[in-house]
């Protein structure tokens, strides 16, 4: 008798254990991308070095040396927790933006591409990268990180094959291409 209440003590417990687990995550079409996270300025540097990129002389203060994202980054719409530069080749800076909600930060991007504004960016699962040459873009993309775009353009010129996945924000894609 005490072995029966026993295990179905633990029945329910395992019971609503599973039932727990599997509501209220905040999943996306991207959590199972393999796309690496990055918790500050010095990880998406490691980032950037560790899949075949140079960032070198990171600074998280504006030097007037890139002002690419410099006014979206104050923007709260943007939702960019930290921007910062880095070099990359010679004669290159890279923005680095550490992202506090991809959603918010894809929803910005698509009001802006739409306007004609606005680049395409690597991305991981909270961060986004704007590399200036197109041998770092692609030396970054061998290395797993994605494209990510909200203009519809872009997806146009992807050639069949490619790796396209839907974003967290409608028109928004990411894809192993660069368009």
């Amino acid at each position: 008798m005490r072995l029966t209440k026993t295990l179905a003590a633990g029945a329910v417990a395992l019971s609503a254990l599973v039932t727990l687990t599997g509501c209220g995550g905040n999943d996306s079409p991207t959590d199972d991308l393999g796309l690496p996270e990055a918790g500050d300025m010095t990880s998406i540097q490691k980032v950037v070095e560790d899949r075949g990129g140079s960032c070198t002389e990171l600074q998280t203060a504006s030097s007037g040396a890139v002002e690419e994202m410099e006014k979206e980054a104050k923007d709260p719409a943007w939702s960019i927790k930290e921007r910062g530069i880095c070099k990359g080749a010679p004669g290159e800076w890279i923005v680095l933006l550490s992202i506090d909600d991809m959603s918010k930060f894809q929803t910005a991007l698509g009001q802006a591409q739409a306007k004609g504004e606005g680049d395409a960016f690597l991305v991981g699962k909270n961060f986004a990268i704007g590399p200036q040459e197109e041998a770092t873009v692609a030396s970054l993309m061998q290395g797993g990180l994605l494209m990510l775009s909200c203009d519809p353009k872009h997806r146009e010129g992807i050639p069949s094959g490619a790796k396209v996945h839907e974003g967290q924000v409608k028109p928004c894609f990411l894809t192993d291409r660069i368009s």
